[in-house]
């Protein structure tokens, strides 16, 4: 309602967010059967190809976010037949993964923790004729359309009140149908329910068993675990207070400065010398018979007390959040560009849990995602895989889920960490002229000796891309193919 000149929030999960999941997490597969590593290896590639497919990367940023401020929920399984239930850009039988709203989650919230829950489901919405004629459901017909609202059954206002019209009622394109799915971990069963007007679950219209991981279909990332509850306390519930006071101490400075005005008062027998102060232009020189019968005065503008706390205030909303400036290179915070990286360093170290967790959170869902995708038995990807120690020769295979071997335990999944960091050509560049400076050049002697060189119109190649210079690739050229002339051999050519 009111406005938000410095939007601190905005700042802190931008910065939290990129590096927590900038890029999609790549998976390596591991196993210590020696007649599974050829295969694990065709397997990793097949379940990166998914989690491209999927666009996993978006998933686990909106994810990330949803934990910032309350909870990141993931849910995972196989595509049903209807493509109304999970978009249509997933195939039947394909495995998925996609979040799950606040808004539209439910958990048993009498449980200390989420081990312990008795149920816990989510709500989403089919078009009313999909759900009378799929064959996955019994005893529709008496189901009717639910609109969609922006108070959910308790009076509390869903995130889409945010935006859009206020109204509660608005014209769609169907009639829809407001399912809930409720998993049973007890029970290892998959309830549906199809809901009211108001919301909740009135009748079971789908029951079925759960044969996917143990851990069930959803994952949970919280970055601050509260004792005996199920409900993490977020970091942007830490920051709210001061994002709030900041601002408001700085709408408060606006208004001064709005209403902050200069006047110039003369006195009564002085009313020509006002006169010619007010007609002078910038730098000109009039007569002033008393100059100081005219003077401006000042009145009103900005509080330098209230100014200095609103930037105190600013300074630790950026120390409470982890020294913000250092983590989103806002600026320089010491003299030297040394002393920047080493706080730059130390302040990630606050992040260290949350990007662990992170960490967990993806390969939890990884891991479940290649149970699937191992347990599908009619998937064929056309892929292609590096052969050699070069990496420059690639060899095309088809992954068939028919030669899946062994039992899906006898693989390991493990997430490359540095594979969700952002990475740019600069510091791709920055870190070559390290290696090449403290490693290549002074061992280029020994390399010599065991008959290594470097290649330098790959070198040139890296260089190029890195720089975005392509053009200096064509700076190196092969003397075979095109051989240096001499001023002698022009003159020949000439004549």
């Amino acid at each position: 309602q009111n406005r938000v000149p410095l939007n601190l929030i905005e700042l802190a999960v931008n910065i939290y967010s990129r590096q927590l999941a900038s890029r999609r997490p790549i998976v390596t597969v591991n196993t210590n059967r020696k007649e599974y590593k050829v295969f694990s290896k065709e397997f990793e590639l097949a379940l990166n190809h998914l989690m491209g497919e999927l666009d996993f990367e978006s998933v686990l940023r909106a994810a990330t976010v949803d934990a910032l401020f309350s909870m990141g929920i993931v849910k995972t399984g196989i595509c049903e037949p209807e493509h109304q239930i999970r978009g249509f850009l997933l195939r039947a039988g394909q495995p998925y993964a996609e979040t799950v709203s606040l808004d539209d989650w439910v958990h048993d919230m009498t449980a200390r923790n989420f081990s312990e829950c008795a149920y816990m489901g989510n709500r989403f919405r089919m078009p009313l004729h999909a759900v009378k004629d799929s064959d996955l459901y019994t005893d529709t017909d008496d189901i009717k359309a639910v609109r969609r609202k922006k108070f959910n059954e308790h009076g509390d206002q869903k995130d889409q009140a945010v935006s859009g019209d206020a109204s509660d009622i608005q014209d769609e394109a169907y009639e829809y149908a407001e399912l809930w799915e409720m998993w049973l971990p007890q029970e290892q069963k998959i309830l549906t329910f199809a809901a009211d007007d108001t919301g909740s679950p009135q009748k079971i219209i789908r029951i079925v068993d759960w044969g996917g991981p143990k851990q069930g279909p959803y994952h949970i990332l919280s970055y601050e675990h509260v004792p005996g509850n199920t409900m993490p306390l977020p970091p942007v519930a830490s920051l709210i207070d001061m994002h709030q006071l900041t601002n408001n101490i700085f709408r408060k400075l606006a208004r001064q400065a709005e209403r902050q005005k200069d006047i110039v008062g003369y006195r009564g027998s002085s009313e020509q010398d006002a006169e010619n102060v007010r007609d002078a232009a910038d730098g000109e020189m009039v007569r002033i018979d008393d100059p100081d019968s005219v003077k401006t005065y000042k009145f009103g503008g900005i509080d330098q007390q209230s100014l200095g706390f609103m930037i105190q205030t600013k300074n630790l909303f950026t120390y409470l959040g982890g020294n913000l400036d250092a983590l989103g290179g806002l600026g320089q915070m010491s003299d030297t560009v040394g002393q920047d990286r080493m706080m730059s360093q130390s302040a990630s170290q606050r992040m260290a849990d949350m990007q662990e967790a992170t960490i967990d959170f993806s390969r939890s869902v990884s891991t479940s995602l290649a149970e699937h995708l191992f347990s599908d038995r009619h998937v064929k990807l056309e892929l292609e895989k590096t052969v050699g120690t070069s990496g420059k020769i690639k060899v095309p295979f088809i992954y068939d889920g028919t030669k899946a071997e062994g039992e899906f335990v006898n693989y390991n999944f493990q997430i490359q960490p540095h594979s969700m960091q952002q990475t740019t050509p600069g510091m791709r560049l920055q870190a070559l002229t390290q290696v090449m400076g403290q490693f290549v050049t002074p061992l280029s002697g020994m390399m010599q000796q065991q008959g290594l060189s470097i290649d330098a119109r790959r070198l040139m190649d890296l260089l190029g891309e890195y720089t975005q210079i392509p053009e200096l690739s064509e700076l190196v050229v092969d003397q075979k193919q095109n051989p240096v002339q001499t001023t002698e051999d022009k003159a020949v050519e000439q004549s």
